[in-house]
């Protein structure tokens, strides 16, 4: 495992100290926890990005789809009674 050497803000300090005396940890590993959440919640909101943008272009495909139908759906109503 490596060391790091960060700087806090001294009020970001104290709540970080009272969070990790809460839980009866250490802080480094109070810090490792959040950093893990952070980048999974990072990985997370890329992917739901990459899904979005995908469901949206399924979409326009679909409209498209749609509406090539429709009108051959109206061409075809010339030729019936």
């Amino acid at each position: 495992m490596e060391h790091l050497s960060i700087t806090f803000p001294e009020r970001l300090r104290e709540e970080l100290d009272r969070e990790a005396k809460r839980e009866r940890t250490k802080r480094s590993t109070l810090i490792q926890k959040a950093v893990k959440v952070y980048l999974a919640l990072k990985r997370r909101r890329a992917m739901a990005a990459l899904l979005r943008e995908g469901y949206e272009e399924i979409a326009a495909e679909s409209r498209k789809i749609t509406d090539e139908f429709t009108d051959l759906d109206r061409e075809s109503l010339k030729y019936v009674d």
